[in-house]
Order: C-alpha cells, then structure tokens, then sequence
C-alpha cells in the first residue's frame, strides 16, 4: 500500500488519508520542481553521519521541545586586525580561524547553527541527542582554545587573537525555518540566549559554564566558581563557572554496592585466576544506567590485590577514530596530556614505554614525532601490523613482572580498528596472565562472540524491590517509605541510575523532608519532573529511531503508559503499525501483553514515555489529546468504563465545558468508589480547567493516568463537596455505551 510522510511530524500515514494520523497535520502538496528542498538543505547544514541519518528520514525534521546544550564562541582581536589589513589579507585569516573551529564542532557531532561575522553558535543535543551532549561541548570549547592558538603561531603576521566562550544547557524549540529562498534549522529558546550572555562576561581565553551545564558535567571536568554575573536580559543574578579543564582522574565516590553479589562473585572468577599464571576474558554487559561502572569498580579493587589495572575507554563519538581506545589507554599511562609540546609528549612516552622497540608505533598513533624513518616510511597495512606487535609485545612484558588486567569502557562504541587489535590480545590472554574486562551494552554481545567465544558474561539486569528500596535508602542515607519506593519502582523498571537520579532530583526539589530518622515526601511535589541527567540518555536512545517510529511513540505516549492497540492504531492510521511495534520492542521501548483480551502495548520505561510526550510542542500535544478522545469516544462511548480516559484527554486538549462534563462525571463517579485521590484529582482540574491543563502541558510530561503523586488533602473536603453541587447543576450528555471499555487500558 502506497503511503505518505507527514511534513510536520515525519509519521507514515495511507495514501488515501488527507490528514496525518499522528499529529493531525493536513498532508501537503507535493513540491515542485523548482522548490527548495529540505533534504538537499540538510548536506549544507549537518555534516557527517548527522547529515546522513537525518537523509534517512527524507529530510522531514519536526518542531520539537529539546534538551540541548548551546555554546556560543566569539574570537576577539578581528577589529584592531582590520584596522591595519586590507579585507582580503583579513580573509585569509578569518576563514582559516572559523573554518578550524567549525570543524572541532563537526567532529564531536555538534551542529553548527549560524556564523556572525567572528563568531559561532554551536549545538549539541539537536537535531541529534547524545547522552553526552554536555561534555562534548566542553570537549569542543578546550580544544577550540588550543586551536586558536596553534593557528595564530602558524598563521601571517602572527594575529594576536583570543577566544571567548560561553556555554548553557537547557529546552529550547527546534525546528526548520525557511522560504523560497533559505532553509535553516535552529533552537529558539533562553537555553541558547544565556550561552551567548555568559560568552559576553568571559574573559579572553576562558570559558563560563552556566549552573545547569555544571552539573551535567562535573564528574569528569573541573571548573572555578565565579560567583553571580548580572547578565543583560536577566532579572536575578546568574552563577557561572570558568571551566579549567577535564579532569585527569574521574571523581568516583565509592558507594556501597548495592544488590550485585551474585554478579560480582561471577566477575571475580577469571579474577582470581590471575594470581595461578591463567589469563582471560571478562565481559560486564547491561543497558545504560543499569550498573556496569559500579560493578567494574568493585573488580578493580580486587584486581589490584592481584595485580595491575590499565583502563581506557570508547568514544560515542569515536567510532570513526582508528585505534581511539588504545591511544586513551597510552595516554593514561604515560600521563601525556592534550598541552603538552611534542617534546614533552616524547619524553612522557620513553620514560613509561622503556621498549624501544614499540616506542616509534606508539608515538605515531599519538602524533609525536617519529625518530625511527622505516617506520614514517611504512605502508598502512605494515604499520598496522607493527602496531598489533608492539602493543602484544608490551603487553606480554608487562605481565612477565605480575598479573595485567586491561579494562576497555564503552566497548559497544569500539572502532573496527580497535577490534582488530582485541582480537589479537584475546589470543594472548591464553599465553600469559592477561585479564581483557570488556564493559558494553548488549549491542556489543554479537561482536564479542566473534573475538572473545570464550569469554566469562557478567549480564546485569534490573532491581527487583528489595534492590530498589536499598538504593534509595543508600542515596537518602535513612528509611525510605513505602509509597516512594512504589513510586520509584514504577517509573525506573528497577534501573540503577534512573532510580539514584530520580530521587536526587526530588531530593534536591525539596519534594522529600526528613522525618525522625528517616524521610518523608512533601504534598504537592509534581511527579513529572524528570532530571536533565535521565533526560539526555533517554534521548540519545529515542533520537536513533527512524522517523515514523519516533512519530509512532509519541503518538502513544499522549494515550498513555498502556495503550490498547485498537486505540493506537485507530489514532494514528498507520499503514504498518505491526512492523513499527515489533521494532519498538526489539530496542526496549515497548513490551507487549494481553490485558481482559484486549492486545495491549506498554512503555518498558515510564521515563520513555515522558521524554516522548516532553519532545510535543503544546500545540501538538492539545490536538493530539483531542484526537484521542474524540477516537475513544467513536470506539467505546462515553458510559462509566470510559470517563476516566474521556476526562484526560479532553482536559489536557482544553477542550472546554465538554471537558468540565467529563470531569465532573469522571469525579462523581471515583466519589462513589471511594477513590478520594483519584476524584480530588478530577474536581480540582474541572475546577479551572484551561489554565491548569496549560500548566500540566507547559510542564511537559502527561502522566498515564495517575494523579500527582501527593495531592493537597488539605483541599480534599472542598473538592468533594464543590464537586457534589456541581455535578447536580451539569447534564451529562453521551452517558449510553457502544462498547465495553472495561478492558481498555488506561
């Protein structure tokens, strides 16, 4: 069946539908030949892989709410540079210094969204996320300093030329803009304004880094506070941070581990065979968050006993980079550092690497200076080979004085290089006491059953509720109670980081109090409040699906947390709703079940399903709700088993008095059940209706179909009894049901 791709949204609709299914969109008119066409815009504004995947949508990128990290960097000394050249001979230095710091960008993924004259907007997070969205950008802005730098020495009539940085994290609206003439992609929003704010108070040479972007990053760089800045624009003071540098050494607190004995005595096996002379290889595999850099910490230490611990790890954005985690591993050893002169990295490398030997491939894959001219005269496929040796041979060496055990981190984001390279020391791992402790997500399973068959797999999988409840109470140090393990358990599925972050951020929000030795959770606290932390891995995860399923999950997640596949495929129309929902499930967003008969998908993460509905401008989501409910209505009618459903949607849509009507049914009716929560939750949103639903959509995550996790008892009394009077002055139209809904999931 042929089909047609939304403009606004990018969901696949049937060709005979005039409105798109998922957002509601009416379906555009086929350009023309001479039109401007997105999707050859794209090549001129996204370089790389980015641009290659967005091609795979068929250039369609939507308005969105996103969660970005904007960095704004302005180089000083242009104008006094102008003042003595002619425009050409400014040229000629201009275009080499913007051109340069363009290029740092494209390489850590980030997109470059506009030049002005000697300055840059860079973003990070959009159009693609990556979890580390924040750390790159602070990655980009050291090594843009350095390049400046570099290229003023090299450069004609040696530029005195200075850097001035500026970055922030934050929501902004992404979205295309364009005529007949230009297209462009930007992010509107305060998230990229304050970054150019704090570039304005840097001084020459520094980088301020805003409070938010701070602590999404602090673990792995350094930063001096420079107190409260008055920015133009702002009406409160602002604290910023002059970032220093990345860190030599990560922070790591060591935390108690928590609910991993088994995994860890499973791990310590091949461990312990290191002390007989016995090498091998040990695999920590699990989804993000879910605990393998907790579990390696704990191998590490009981490694040292044995012996000694060399660690490097993969680059997200560093599977183009040939052999990026074994130069990491050199560079922690030898303690070269990104600054250092050539000279001092040679030095750094013969005082750690005595092998004279290895010595020359080693600084080749570091990019110092060769002394040895065969090997600067070495084909690629010898140098290849030379560099396997040298690295196998400094390997053996270092076990002939103790046990070695190397730990590659990320190894699911391993180059093909550096698989080759692996392979070759899993081989040598049989020959003499060397552990290889590969640390990846299940995507990397595949690729180690082909070097590593007979490797040792430690799987990490979620917490059950005692592991859940022992982790907040590790996080809170006190009791945790009852209904907030509940509620963690329900939104984290069990897993580890999502579970520390969630209650770090309502602790942080004041949502929870101590209590006689233990804590207790604050009325009122909005549950939809989801850390920036959780939000970026989430992301990154969402933005690798192809556009009709990222379309189709935020088509559900305005149903809700389960959603009857009726309903869905009713509401979005789409032509190859099946195939979209077996991928879905294949990665872990959805899971499937059969609930009172009725074929039922649910969102594995109730996470999921926030940064899902949080990525719908308002617009999106009030039409969206509306079509809902206008769809339940049309399938099952508006009797008893319905309201619930009918209320939510018709609420959040805003759609008025009708809405009032089926919350004051919905209330009444969660009164004679005696579900106080659920009819305080009612009455109160069909006490001011349009302003609260604004609110709800404005903070961005529609909940199921569960109230705020605390409500005003306070306010309890007043509701229930408003609620009575004014059900009895409020016909009800629709009351007669077509269909049973008792099985519908909420």
């Amino acid at each position: 069946m042929a089909a047609w791709l939304c403009s606004a949204c990018g969901g696949e609709n049937a060709e005979e539908m005039r409105f798109c299914g998922h957002c509601g969109t009416k379906r555009a008119e086929a350009p023309s030949e001479a039109g401007p066409s997105v999707r050859e815009a794209l090549r001129s504004f996204v370089a790389g892989a980015v641009a290659d995947q967005l091609v795979e949508t068929g250039g369609r990128l939507p308005e969105e709410r996103r969660l970005i990290t904007a960095l704004f960097a302005d180089v000083s000394g242009f104008t006094a540079l102008a003042d003595r050249l002619d425009p050409e001979q400014l040229t000629e230095v201009i275009d080499p210094v913007i051109s340069a710091l363009s290029s740092i960008v494209g390489r850590y993924d980030g997109y470059v969204e506009k030049f002005a004259g000697d300055a840059l907007l860079a973003l990070f997070g959009a159009p693609i996320s990556h979890e580390d969205d924040a750390d790159r950008a602070l990655l980009v802005a050291l090594e843009m300093h350095r390049e400046l730098a570099r290229l003023c020495d090299e450069l004609p009539m040696k530029p005195e030329l200075t850097l001035h940085v500026g970055i922030n994290s934050g929501h902004g609206i992404a979205r295309i803009l364009g005529s007949e003439s230009r297209t462009d992609y930007g992010v509107l929003g305060d998230s990229v304004i304050l970054a150019q704010r704090l570039e304005s108070s840097a001084p020459a040479g520094e980088t301020y880094v805003s409070e938010t972007t701070v602590a999404l990053t602090g673990g792995r760089f350094e930063f001096q506070p420079v107190g409260d800045l008055t920015l133009k624009g702002k009406s409160e003071p602002v604290p910023a941070w002059r970032l220093v540098g990345e860190r030599r050494t990560l922070e790591v607190r060591r935390r108690p581990l928590i609910g991993r004995e088994s995994e860890l005595s499973a791990a310590l096996a091949p461990v312990r065979k290191l002390s007989s002379g016995r090498g091998g290889v040990l695999a920590v595999v699990g989804e993000p968050g879910i605990g393998k850099s907790r579990l390696t910490e704990e191998v590490r230490a009981h490694a040292a006993v044995h012996g000694g611990w060399l660690h490097a790890r993969c680059l997200s954005y560093g599977s183009g980079l040939a052999y990026w985690p074994y130069a990491d591993l050199l560079r922690r050893v030898t303690g070269i550092l990104p600054d250092d002169d050539p000279e001092t990295g040679v030095r750094k490398l013969a005082a750690s690497i005595p092998d004279t030997a290895a010595q020359p491939y080693f600084a080749k894959l570091l990019g110092l200076p060769i002394a040895d001219p065969d090997v600067v005269a070495l084909e690629p496929e010898g140098f290849r080979r030379g560099l396997h040796d040298a690295f196998t041979s400094w390997l053996r060496g270092l076990t002939a004085d103790g046990p070695i055990t190397v730990a590659i981190e990320d190894f699911h984001w391993v180059d093909a290089s550096s698989i080759g390279l692996t392979a070759e020391l899993v081989r040598l791992t049989r020959e003499c006491p060397l552990l290889l402790c590969l640390i990846a997500r299940p995507e990397a399973v595949e690729r180690m059953d082909e070097i590593a068959p007979d490797r040792t797999t430690v799987m990490l999988e979620p917490f059950g509720y005692d592991g859940i409840r022992a982790l907040i109470e590790s996080v809170l140090e006190g009791t945790a109670p009852r209904e907030l393990v509940a509620f963690v358990a329900q939104r984290t599925e069990g897993n580890p980081f999502f579970i520390q972050e969630t209650v770090r951020s309502m602790r942080d929000a004041e949502a929870l109090a101590r209590d006689d030795g233990g804590w207790r959770i604050r009325p009122g606290w909005d549950a939809r409040t989801l850390p920036e932390t959780v939000e970026g891995v989430l992301s990154a995860r969402f933005d690798l699906l192809p556009r009709p399923a990222a379309a189709l999950v935020q088509t559900a997640s305005v149903i809700g947390r389960r959603v009857a596949l009726p309903l869905l495929h009713a509401v979005t129309g789409e032509p190859k709703l099946e195939e979209r929902l077996e991928g879905l499930v294949a990665s872990g967003f959805f899971d499937r079940s059969v609930e009172a008969g009725v074929d039922t998908v649910l969102f594995h993460h109730a996470l999921v399903q926030d940064v899902a509905y949080s990525r719908l401008l308002r617009r999106r989501r009030r039409e969206l709700h509306l079509k809902v409910a206008e769809v339940a209505e049309t399938l099952y009618g508006g009797g008893e088993d319905t309201i619930d459903l009918l209320a939510r949607h018709l609420y959040l849509g805003e759609a008025g008095n009708r809405a009032v009507t089926y919350l004051l049914r919905a209330g009444e009716r969660s009164k004679r059940l005696y579900a106080n929560e659920e009819a305080i939750l009612h009455l109160g949103r069909a006490g001011s209706p349009r302003r609260s639903a604004s609110r709800e959509s404005t903070c961005g995550r529609s909940r199921s179909s569960t109230p705020p996790f605390i409500p005003r008892r306070s306010r309890a009394p007043i509701l229930l009894r408003s609620g009575s009077s004014r059900a009895g002055r409020c016909r009800s139209p629709g009351t007669s049901s077509r269909r049973s809904t008792s099985s519908l999931p909420a």
